[in-house]
């Protein structure tokens, strides 16, 4: 009969413990340093993709209030006549046709900016480096109460004007509200332009790179 024994092994020692240990150890060293490894070129990637974006999207918005700005000084000019006109001995029927009331304002970009805050590329980026960029988009829905009282009062006119044209008279008490919208319309106008100004000097020195 053929006998068949198990395997004679050493006893294990301590030394071939400690060296178990020390090689899960290093294992567990090098999987972990390969992650940070990933998560920091990962972030370096998502950090870049943010500043290229919000960069490009401030160079659009520079020159929308660019055009903004402009619009604003011709809109003030228009009410600043339309105030003379009112406050005028002409008669209402006299001047209700040189009465003109619009606004030109495009809304300000800020789709990059809301993506880089959502997703957290945005806390990637040293603050030093985005200190103006996030006064100007803080400062733009900061004014929005101001634009959307502009819009208010000069479309509020001209739906005054609208309805005075179509009854062929301007009424003494029409002129009134024309009178005290055009004014606040034009405080409005000032105050949004000064704060634009703010704004362009803020996406132009920017230190975002």
């Amino acid at each position: 009969m053929l006998d068949i024994h198990d395997a004679h092994h050493a006893a294990p020692t301590w030394r071939d413990f400690f060296i178990h240990i020390a090689t899960i150890v290093l294992g567990l060293i090098i999987a972990v340093s390969l992650e940070q490894t990933v998560e920091y070129f990962h972030h370096r990637h998502q950090a870049r993709e943010a500043r290229v974006s919000i960069q490009r999207e401030m160079a659009d918005n520079v020159a929308i209030m660019q055009r903004n700005l402009q619009h604003l000084v011709a809109d003030q000019e228009q009410l600043s006549k339309n105030l003379d006109l009112l406050n005028s001995a002409a008669s209402g029927t006299v001047i209700l046709p040189y009465l003109e009331y619009a606004w030109h304002q495009a809304r300000m970009r800020d789709a990059a900016w809301a993506a880089a805050k959502i997703n957290g590329s945005l806390a990637l980026i040293p603050p030093d480096q985005i200190g103006r960029a996030d006064y100007f988009y803080a400062s733009v829905d900061d004014l929005t109460p101001t634009v959307v009282a502009y819009f208010t009062d000069v479309d509020t006119a001209g739906a005054v004007v609208d309805h005075a044209r179509t009854a062929g008279k301007l009424t003494a008490f029409e002129r009134q509200q024309l009178v005290s919208l055009t004014a606040s319309a034009m405080g409005h106008n000032k105050l949004i332009f000064h704060i634009s100004s703010y704004q362009i000097q803020a996406l132009q020195s920017s230190d975002l790179q």
